[in-house]
């Protein structure tokens, strides 16, 4: 049973409403928000969110993407800390050594799957949360632990992934090709996979053999000019339009 704590009272901005949440995993906090429609309006979607190395769980694209899961959609959104980042350690940028380190760890990629499953434990639990209806959304850092989440978790329906792939410097950083060996194949459900065409750290052949890769019938690739920590002027209202294409009421 996954002990889950509301640590803050819900703030609410316009539309949404955010929350900050712990859960608690074999003596181990996990830090997480969550981005909520501030009235009851009956069991809605949750969209689980990971954020990029030298990100944390309240990053630019994590707001972004809560404000309209929550406040255009009236869906849930949760993000937590990945491993050193945020609440759980100093790491900003990814170049430093701890976020090195930090794929060192011999279970660190088990650990985040086990993070998220006790996360979504406690979340779907929740009476405004639909426990039939979950979406996964993340990029870079958000698919090499996202990735294996999806694939190891029957809850997840439909997922947004990308920016990353079999080659690069960040490859080469945290041997993340090993685990998407492992695990691509195994993601079969709906896939949105999203990519910079001039990406620096994750080379262009590497990131489309991980699309290929990818197990689910249906898959799409969205690719966009520019670098790593660019975006496609749309890219956020087509990967949410994605998710809500397969949890949306018109889905059900």
């Amino acid at each position: 049973m996954a002990h889950f704590h509301w640590t803050a009272d819900a703030t609410q901005v316009g539309a949404v409403c955010e929350r900050d949440f712990t859960v608690e995993r074999q003596g181990q906090t996990i830090p997480g928000v969550v981005w909520h429609p501030p009235g009851a309006v009956g069991p809605q979607p949750l969209i689980l969110m990971g954020h990029g190395g030298s990100g944390h769980k309240r990053s630019a694209n994590m707001t972004r993407l809560g404000q309209i899961f929550a406040g255009e959609y009236g869906w849930w959104a949760a993000a937590i800390d990945g491993p050193v980042h945020g609440g759980r350690g100093p790491v900003t940028d990814p170049t430093d050594p701890a976020y090195r380190q930090m794929w060192q760890r011999p279970d660190v990629v088990q650990d985040m799957i086990d993070d998220w499953r006790t996360t979504l434990d406690a979340l779907s639990a929740l009476s405004a949360v639909d426990a039939a209806r979950i979406g996964y959304w993340g990029v870079s850092m958000g698919t090499m632990f996202g990735l294996p989440y999806v694939a190891s978790d029957p809850r997840v329906r439909v997922a947004v992934l990308g920016k990353a792939g079999m080659y690069g410097t960040s490859v080469q950083r945290s041997g993340i090709d090993i685990y998407f060996k492992a695990y691509a194949s195994k993601v079969t459900v709906p896939v949105l996979f999203a990519m910079q065409w001039d990406d620096e750290r994750f080379a262009r052949d590497g990131q489309l053999e991980l699309f290929d890769n990818l197990g689910s019938r249906d898959k799409r690739l969205h690719a966009y000019p520019g670098q790593h920590a660019d975006n496609g002027p749309e890219a956020f209202e087509v990967e949410a339009a994605f998710l809500r294409r397969y949890l949306g009421d018109a889905a059900r």
